[in-house]
């Protein structure tokens, strides 16, 4: 474990770029904070990880095996940072003292050739909590992957890295996607489109069992845009009672995701 350094420094600046859009994109690197991002990151083999840990932590028998393991196996960069520099960096009012450096993963839309199983679309999604939970439903529920359309928050941001408990990393997410974009994914691969809506929709349960297509769930005051609803072969809804207007679109998505993808 190296201690911070004028030649390191470089990384603690880049940390706090990271914490805006514009510098993940331009790097292609985000931030995973805590011990179970960590340790999850090392699980997954994620290598080349700038490590930022603080000494109380480090003292931490669970955060010392981690840190240590990946230093050894993965060749991440542990630096040591005092208590100040952590709160600088972190995300959160109270950090674990762990914050990492990550590449983000590089998956482009000619991945999306010969699609088989089930993928999840997002049409707009603001909340990154939102999404990170979808992510993470997503990856429980057995699907291959994410379809984000243009317009939707970022995968990649604190919030939404938080919320997907290191799913984001499990799942490939695709970023930035016009309806073209979609229409073309659907129609070269022949898949299935479901969306969800409140109109014109069957009952979830009486959903037809499908082997390989995409399962669409829209914005969360707006739903699904009438263009991206008229890709879909057939629109679900979830049955309501009790005077509740609407489910959280995590709700929804867990719910249907749960029965569809099974």
């Amino acid at each position: 474990m190296e201690l911070i350094t004028s030649k390191t420094n470089r990384w603690v600046k880049l940390a706090e770029q990271l914490k805006h859009r514009k510098f993940r994109d331009k790097f292609s690197k985000f931030i995973m904070e805590g011990v179970r991002s960590a340790d999850d990151a090392r699980n997954q083999g994620i290598r080349d990880v700038v490590c930022f840990v603080t000494e109380k932590a480090y003292e931490e028998p669970r955060t010392k095996f981690i840190v240590q393991e990946a230093q050894d196996e993965l060749h991440w960069l542990v630096l040591c940072v005092p208590e100040p520099i952590m709160k600088l960096i972190s995300g959160t009012e109270t950090s674990q003292g762990i914050v990492l450096i990550v590449d983000k993963p590089k998956h482009n839309q000619e991945e999306l050739d010969h699609v088989k199983g089930h993928y999840v679309l997002l049409e707009k999604v603001q909340d990154p909590g939102n999404l990170g939970t979808i992510i993470r439903t997503a990856a429980a529920a057995g699907c291959r992957g994410i379809l984000l359309t243009e317009g939707s928050t970022d995968a990649y941001s604190e919030k939404a890295v938080r919320s997907s408990m290191g799913s984001v990393l499990r799942l490939p997410v695709y970023e930035k996607l016009s309806l073209e974009d979609v229409r073309d994914i659907k129609e070269r691969n022949h898949l299935v489109m479901v969306g969800t809506s409140l109109h014109n929709a069957m009952p979830y349960k009486e959903s037809p069992a499908f082997a390989d297509g995409i399962i669409a769930f829209g914005n969360e005051g707006n739903g699904m845009s009438e263009d991206m609803l008229s890709l879909c072969d057939f629109s679900l809804y979830i049955p309501i009672h009790n005077g509740v207007e609407s489910l959280n679109v995590t709700a929804a998505a867990a719910i249907i995701l749960f029965h569809t993808a099974e």
